[in-house]
């Protein structure tokens, strides 16, 4: 029977999180704890009826115990299928946990062909070359895409502008932050463009930039705000911040 146990735990384990992530009935959380098996095996078959579903369940049990498996998964796609597709999914992935070395390399491999100038890969490594810190490669990929309908007001723009930032271009730096500075709009981008002002010493600028997001967002309706919480718990925290 012991033998047994460690993966019913695991199991029970994966049940009482998905229950909680998808916030379900609370008769649901009684039935896996007190019957951990049999629990949440009901609880596994009422939720995930379809094949699709249980293969999704499959890979969300191997995601949470086995950190690598994606990146594993993806590698072994990249080998049966070397394909462009292929080799940026598992570049994203790599961006995802942090290995910025590696993920730089692999979109670098992407230029190739048809993607040779590609704008989607040159804004991912526009971001990837920021994060690794190699300012130089961030703002060379950069160029190609000023005027870009893409990369107008990308995130990745913001990554091009702290990079011209710290590559000793303060004056490009501050004319990308500003083109992307537009009322009811950009709101992350512009959240990085008041820390540019802090940079910069120019901090009153930088918490009237603050002062006017907060602004703008509070006089949104309930709704709307609500896809904007995250950015604008981050405006609040940074103006109470620099208020101190």
């Amino acid at each position: 029977m012991i033998r047994f146990y460690s993966p019913i735990l695991l199991l029970q384990l994966f049940c009482l999180y998905h229950a909680y992530t998808n916030r379900v009935e609370q008769k649901w959380y009684w039935l896996i704890v007190f019957f951990p098996f049999f629990g949440s095996l009901i609880y596994l078959y009422k939720t995930f009826y379809n094949r699709r579903n249980i293969d999704q369940v499959s890979e969300g049990v191997m995601q949470v115990f086995n950190t690598n498996y994606k990146i594993d998964k993806l590698e072994k796609e990249i080998a049966f299928s070397d394909t462009v597709r292929n080799k940026v999914q598992l570049a994203d992935e790599h961006l995802s946990i942090g290995n910025f070395e590696r993920a730089v390399e692999l979109y670098k491999s992407c230029l190739t062909g048809i993607y040779n100038e590609d704008p989607a890969i040159l804004k991912k490594l526009v971001r990837a070359c920021y994060l690794n810190q190699d300012y130089e490669s961030a703002i060379r990929y950069g160029d190609p895409l000023k005027g870009k309908s893409l990369f107008r007001n990308a995130e990745e723009r913001v990554a091009y502008a702290w990079s011209h930032f710290y590559n000793d271009n303060q004056e490009e730096a501050e004319k990308n932050f500003k083109e992307m500075d537009a009322r009811f709009t950009n709101y992350g981008q512009r959240l990085e463009y008041a820390r540019f002002l802090n940079n910069i010493q120019k901090q009153e600028e930088g918490l009237e930039k603050l002062e006017e997001l907060m602004k703008e967002l509070d006089s949104m309706d309930r709704q709307e705000r609500r896809f904007k919480k995250t950015v604008y718990r981050e405006i609040v925290r940074y103006h109470r911040e620099l208020s101190s």
